[in-house]
């Protein structure tokens, strides 16, 4: 598992790439297709079903370079065709959801064993917006309450949008035995490495508050 500071993701070959979601998506994408290495196409996971939206992006993607593009309707293609599509993509990008436990509920299963093969051999994985935070051990839903998230950044709860980790967590980590909290501004976003790698693409805006089971575990929650 490469780690850097408080930072511990899932094995891979590829990048994690975990976006705010906002008027600097474009940057990054541009950035995330700068560490393609994987052969390819771009697999796009619409998850709010506007049809528009998706073409939009993979329109965008286009133009900045990136090879042909599909959509992947993990909501009504069967198991089978899900995991193969996503697995032999070179990047992935995963549309912000409403909500990131909607996200989460989308990808378990198929899609998420799909999005873990392409990773594990050298795709880029860009999740946009809400459905950044999913990919986190914990996710907070729309009632404020915190569950397990896909667990891919070891201990953390990932906050899209939010530019001061600690003001906004407060009562999260004074409520929940969270490790830490990592905000990630609306046009930034936190790109994670194969090789440790940890950089903080578009506007930089990355924080990151400790909760109180680091203190006492820095590895793993209470």
């Amino acid at each position: 598992m490469p780690s850097k500071s408080v930072f511990r993701w899932l094995d891979g070959r590829g990048w994690l790439v975990l976006s705010g979601g906002g008027d600097g998506a474009s940057e990054i994408r541009a950035q995330a297709l700068g560490r393609l290495a994987a052969d390819g196409g771009v697999a796009y996971i619409p998850l709010s079903g506007n049809l528009e939206t998706a073409e939009a992006v993979l329109e965008d993607m286009l133009d900045l370079g990136a090879p042909s593009g599909y959509l992947v309707d993990v909501s009504a293609e069967d198991d089978a065709t899900i995991t193969a599509k996503l697995a032999d993509a070179g990047i992935i990008v995963i549309e912000a959801s409403a909500s990131a436990a909607e996200a989460r509920s989308a990808l378990l299963g198929a899609a998420v064993e799909g999005i873990q093969a392409a990773y594990e051999h050298g795709a880029v994985i860009l999740a946009e917006g809400l459905s950044a935070m999913a990919f986190g051990d914990w996710l907070v839903k729309d009632d404020g309450t915190v569950m397990p998230g896909l667990e891919w950044l070891d201990g953390a709860l990932i906050a899209p949008g939010v530019t001061n980790a600690a003001a906004w967590a407060r009562e999260l980590l004074l409520e929940y035995p969270l490790v830490f909290v990592v905000g990630i501004g609306a046009s930034s976003a936190l790109a994670l490495g194969p090789d440790g790698q940890l950089e903080a693409w578009g506007d930089g805006e990355i924080t990151v508050a400790l909760g109180r089971s680091y203190a006492s575990n820095p590895e793993e929650p209470e």
